[in-house]
């Protein structure tokens, strides 16, 4: 089986503490006009929840394999990459 059909297969727990926060934190760029922020806490938030918080249970689902490890880091580092060529650039 593939790598995307066993992450696919995954159930993740996010508790809802981590909920509320986020959508507080996201709500409050959005109040104040900062949605290159918020979208930047948004990439870290979904990769934190994806990854550090799940993290034996994204390794457990993978088996051990580093392809699924490379792959959802080199994902999450692309995320980064375009969030800072975004927060660079200058608005229009």
């Amino acid at each position: 089986m593939d790598v995307l059909g066993i992450l696919s297969g995954v159930e993740v727990r996010v508790p809802m503490y981590m909920v509320i926060s986020y959508v507080a934190v996201i709500s409050l760029c959005l109040l104040l006009s900062r949605i290159r922020l918020g979208l930047a806490l948004s990439f870290v938030f979904v990769f934190y929840i994806g990854y550090l918080y799940n993290r034996n249970l994204l390794i457990e689902a993978i088996k051990g394999s580093p392809l699924g490890i490379v792959v959802y880091a080199g994902l999450g580092l692309v995320i980064i990459i375009l969030a800072i060529i975004t927060f660079l650039s200058s608005p229009k």
